[in-house]
């Protein structure tokens, strides 16, 4: 039988960053129309998730099992944001990452079973351009939404479980480079992951 461990999670609020009392060196571009982002993300909440689920699972089993191997997918992601004034964005963000994970038998080191995590995440949020010139742009944002996690397991027989988890993502710097298409990079706290970066069009 799997077990889960939830971790509350507070969106976290916005913080006071200095450069934001920093005017503008160049007017905001207008093209009037929305951006389209795919990339990914390294680090996301998910991880320790995953490393809660890991101590939960050992403790249930009375120290019997323990994880020996894992693979993660990074979170790949896909975003549209649309304007909302001149410098400011609504978000619309969604992502898919998995674990593929392997426990033993503490005491053998027998394969005890295997478990696949799937993560599917819609966020909804708000950016804002603190700079932003022709072919460059800094920006901050913040999402928050939710996450359904499947989650299979063969340790104790064939078992898939759905679990709904609230999503975050505050990027208090993010980076654009280029024109109408862009390198999108970014850093942050959240679903997304500590580092992300993508290509970005905008039409």
């Amino acid at each position: 039988m799997r077990y889960h461990t939830r971790i509350p999670v507070a969106v976290l609020a916005a913080l006071c960053l200095p450069i934001l009392a920093a005017p503008a060196s160049a007017e905001a571009v207008e093209r009037g129309g929305g951006e389209l982002r795919v990339g990914v993300g390294a680090a996301p909440v998910q991880t320790l998730f995953e490393l809660f689920s890991d101590i939960a699972l050992a403790a249930a089993s009375v120290g019997t099992i323990e994880p020996s191997t894992e693979s993660e997918h990074p979170a790949g992601f896909v975003e549209y944001t649309r304007p909302m004034g001149e410098r400011s964005r609504m978000i619309v963000h969604f992502n898919i990452n998995s674990y593929q994970k392997e426990y033993v038998v503490e005491s053998t080191g027998q394969l005890a079973g295997q478990v696949s995590d799937d993560f599917y995440t819609l966020m909804l949020g708000a950016k804002h351009y603190y700079v932003r010139t022709d072919g460059f742009g800094l920006y901050l944002d913040a999402m928050a939404g939710l996450s359904l996690l499947s989650s299979t397991s063969d340790i104790d027989g064939i078992e898939t479980e759905n679990h709904t988890l609230l999503a975050y993502q505050f990027t208090p710097l993010g980076m654009r480079i280029g024109g109408a298409a862009a390198l999108d990079l970014s850093v942050g706290l959240g679903y997304k992951g500590i580092l992300a970066v993508g290509f970005d069009y905008e039409f």
